[in-house]
């Protein structure tokens, strides 16, 4: 089966990431009750007890300063394992005399991909909330952190699947899972580094492209700020590239001479 064949070659990165981005997520909880007395490590809840919305909070934020970024590294590193990436290599010849369409190829390597992307984001996130509310003994009192937690892996999800879509794209274009990774990569930054000349110098402030839902997670999770609305415009544009990519590099593989 084509997917179990996608499975096999996405795994590595896959394992890599989950077991990053989990160590990363439990370090942060056990963080603050960690510490060092006379050369030895300990763990102490006085503060999870003590101060369970605080530390809560801060828990949250370190996690996702650093699980910000999983769905675009997710995106790029698996979706680099696309059917195009083979071309170059001369080893999709193989792959198209099998009784199957490119479009069926494209797609599956797409859903396996995005189920991938999916564990390694809702996977570390909900194992640290269920660890935090367990340390605090206080759900009602940390639960607007925890419902935080629980809905963050889908917003970085949403902000991924675009991503995953352009690096179907690029390797598609560049015929090898190298090109596709560092042209994907190389128009994300140029896009960050424009909207940011945009924004400080002429003091502008233009709509995200797809990282809304991100932003709205971020800046909601600030210290005496008021709710702002969700990004449905950003939102649907997500979902518009997600899906249009994808389509872009199924024509071009239907059209690709090997």
């Amino acid at each position: 089966m084509y997917a179990w064949k996608c499975w096999r070659e996405s795994r590595a990165r896959f394992i890599f990431l989950l077991v990053l981005f989990t160590v990363t997520a439990l370090l942060f909880t056990l963080g603050p009750g960690l510490g060092e007395r006379n050369g030895w490590w300990y763990f102490d809840r006085t503060e999870y007890l003590s101060n369970p919305w605080p530390t809560g909070h801060m828990v949250f934020s370190m996690i996702l300063g650093v699980m910000w970024c999983s769905g675009f590294l997710s995106a790029v590193f698996l979706g680099a394992t696309a059917s195009g990436s083979e071309i170059e290599p001369g080893t999709i010849e193989y792959l198209w005399t099998r009784p199957r369409t490119r479009t069926s190829v494209t797609w599956t390597h797409w859903t396996i991909c995005a189920a991938e992307m999916v564990i390694v984001a809702v996977v570390p996130m909900y194992l640290a909330a269920a660890l935090l509310g367990t340390l605090t003994r206080h759900w009602n009192s940390s639960g607007q952190v925890i419902s935080g937690m629980l809905v963050a892996p889908w917003m970085m999800v949403i902000v991924g699947l675009p991503v995953l879509g352009l690096t179907t794209l690029m390797t598609a274009l560049r015929r090898n899972a190298s090109g596709g990774l560092i042209y994907t990569s190389g128009l994300v930054i140029v896009y960050a580094i424009l909207r940011q000349i945009i924004i400080v110098p002429l003091h502008l402030n233009p709509p995200t492209l797809f990282t809304g839902p991100l932003v709205w997670l971020m800046e909601n999770n600030q210290f005496g700020t008021a709710p702002i609305e969700f990004p449905w415009g950003a939102f649907w544009r997500a979902v518009f590239l997600a899906v249009g990519f994808p389509l872009a590099a199924q024509y071009l593989l239907k059209r690709a001479e090997v």
